[in-house]
């Protein structure tokens, strides 16, 4: 009896003082590298995002072609044609409008970019591209036009960042009244990248910066860069809010499925759109929702980087979420691991007991790795590893004496 008490007091004040840890990140390192194992270890499941569930995530495309440049004011587009087509796009409030290409006409500006700039006012959240450069030399400091402030760094980097790309030039930005509208992202460009991949991160200087990617991402998920986490090297993945990961190569790229299909609105009908009906109903329906829509040119010879991006992020978002046990269920995983502890402490002799404890902590892994692999469904281990720890060593000292 006495034993019990002291059993129940013992994991009991144990249990509050690393709850209370655990809710302030005392063991966020040791809960990472748990989740990063168990990630690495279920990689087959973020290979590709099924075909299907791709072509139904939140992602449109709207798509402005070469082959009608005659409907445009000029081509590439003019800052009136951008206009009419953002203003068209209003009425479907998008959750993100992403525009990988650099929206920049020249010096002076041209007319009606601040018309265009006005139209993107409406809308809670737009990413646009930034031309860049990728260097050859790793050692020249990278030119960034004084937009240094413009693209935060990633502030929780793990792993060997040799493999990333590094970054040499911004080449030209969004027009100044465009970018106050927006955050900026940087696009390397498809004949400088391989057209089956797009980085989410260039290394600069030491640190590492957002591409157009990465920064739609972050918009979409609702991710902070002081939260999203970035590891590189074996199992090379971004970490975002709500179970949101997404697997990239060594040097930080996604690879694309450049045959995925993902639903698409001809600009012109936007363009026109209060003037006619000219949108289709599917249209309508496809833009509405609160979307990602991705908006580019494309040439009749081969897709455009606006496609790439639609393909990626539909992609992504598609790939299935890491599921945190809710803290009702943990407290059940936590009771259980009391439960194996009091049965160590109370039914396996002392000789044979750290054996026992040490087998309760293993079959709880390879419980927890199961059911990761099964249905992603992760629980932090420090807690119930440590009840039965602590329980382990108290049977090796007033455990049960019965050989």
């Amino acid at each position: 009896m006495i034993r019990a008490l002291i059993l129940v007091s013992l994991l009991g004040s144990l249990g509050w003082w690393l709850d209370r840890e655990h809710q302030g990140g005392r063991f966020q390192r040791v809960d990472e590298l748990f989740l990063d194992f168990l990630v690495a270890n279920a990689r087959d499941r973020f290979a590709m995002a099924n075909e299907h569930a791709a072509s139904s995530a939140p992602v449109v495309l709207v798509t402005m072609r070469a082959s009608d440049r005659a409907e445009y004011a000029g081509w590439p587009p003019r800052p009136l044609d951008w206009q009419m087509i953002l203003k068209g796009l209003q009425a479907y409030d998008p959750a993100v409008v992403v525009i990988p290409e650099t929206l920049f006409w020249g010096r002076p500006s041209p007319e009606f970019v601040n018309e265009a700039a006005q139209a993107l006012v409406p809308f809670p959240s737009v990413v646009l591209g930034v031309e860049a450069q990728l260097a050859a030399n790793r050692e020249a400091p990278a030119f960034l036009g004084g937009l240094e402030a413009s693209l935060p760094p990633f502030q929780k980097v793990l792993g060997d960042a040799a493999a990333v790309p590094p970054l040499g030039a911004l080449v030209s930005a969004p027009d100044d009244l465009i970018r106050r509208q927006a955050e900026i992202g940087i696009s390397v460009p498809l004949t400088a990248n391989d057209a089956s991949k797009l980085p989410y991160a260039v290394q600069e200087t030491g640190h590492l910066r957002p591409t157009v990617l990465a920064q739609a991402v972050a918009r979409f998920t609702q991710t902070p860069y002081a939260t999203q986490r970035l590891l590189l090297g074996p199992g090379a993945g971004a970490y975002l809010s709500n179970g949101a990961f997404v697997p990239l190569s060594a040097a930080a790229e996604f690879i694309v499925n450049t045959k995925q299909a993902v639903p698409e609105v001809d600009a012109l009908h936007l363009m026109t759109s209060e003037l006619a009906e000219a949108l289709s109903p599917q249209d309508k329906a496809n833009l509405a929702g609160g979307k990602v829509i991705v908006i580019g040119t494309e040439d009749d010879s081969h897709h455009g980087l606006a496609r790439l991006h639609a393909q990626a992020l539909a992609q992504m978002l598609a790939l299935p979420r890491l599921r945190l046990l809710p803290n009702w269920a943990q407290w059940i995983v936590w009771s259980i691991a009391g439960l194996a502890g009091a049965w160590v402490v109370f039914f396996v002799p002392r000789t044979k007991s750290i054996l026992r404890g040490m087998l309760c902590v293993f079959a709880a892994l390879v419980l927890c790795f199961l059911c990761f692999q099964s249905s992603l469904i992760w629980c932090p281990p420090t807690i119930p590893a440590a009840l039965i720890v602590v329980s382990t060593v108290f049977a090796r000292i007033a455990g049960h004496r019965r050989v």
